[in-house]
């Protein structure tokens, strides 16, 4: 039984919806933010103590795009994405790779410039250079989704899922809107699909990924 460590609405909404799509059987841990050590064998599971993490077995891998990988290979045939040797392939790795190098963080410098220096001056002129570089990926985004449904065309894959909740942390800014048009709707598309509203559901995020219950992991006080 695959086994999901989780803390709902963060990065692990990705693996989750994947399991969702593929119709796995799958337990979750929920992982409580500010008290890991908490979480049974979370730090075996990922010594880092971050999510996602999965425990398949004697397997621990963790990661987001890893784990998102991994379930392609591990849940065959089940709209995850192309199987090694598959057409398409390297193209699923190339997304899932840029999206886990590139995208992932980027929203860190517009959204928390305090992490990334103690000077509360440098804040501003760190925001402004996530801004612009937040603006570039748009542009690359909106030209790599022109004329196709989802990332690798027209087989949806996990890409499609990891774009989906970065896209979706957009809200989390004031004012910021990445990509145009184009990303608008494949946000639009990948949010319609069942497996991803369950997934929302499930992790008590709305439309826009934003918790109904901020207060709240898994159904419990955060506090």
């Amino acid at each position: 039984m695959l086994e999901l460590f989780q803390i709902t609405g963060s990065c692990s909404f990705a693996a989750r919806a994947a399991l969702e799509e593929a119709g796995a059987e799958y337990t979750t841990v929920d992982v409580h933010p500010r008290r890991r050590d908490d979480a049974p064998s979370f730090s075996a599971a990922n010594p880092l103590q971050r999510v996602p993490a999965l425990r398949d077995g004697d397997e621990a891998v963790y990661e987001t795009g890893a784990v998102l990988l991994y379930l392609v290979e591990r849940l065959p045939g089940q709209t995850l994405g192309p199987a090694q040797g598959e057409p398409g392939r390297g193209e699923l790795m190339r997304w899932v790779t840029w999206l886990s190098n590139t995208l992932h963080g980027a929203f860190q410098p517009l959204t928390n410039p305090q992490f990334l220096t103690d000077d509360p001056a440098g804040h501003e002129g760190i925001s402004r250079k996530g801004w612009q570089k937040l603006d570039a990926h748009g542009r690359y985004l909106e030209a790599e989704l022109a004329g196709r449904p989802w990332c690798l065309g027209e087989e949806f894959s996990v890409a499609d899922i990891y774009l989906y909740m970065l896209k979706g942390w957009e809200n989390y800014s004031d004012d910021y809107i990445l990509g145009g048009a184009g990303l608008a709707a494949h946000y639009e598309r990948v949010g319609a699909r069942p497996a991803i509203a369950r997934t929302r559901e499930l992790d008590d995020l709305d439309e826009r990924l934003i918790r109904y219950h901020p207060e709240l992991r898994g159904g419990k006080s955060i506090v």
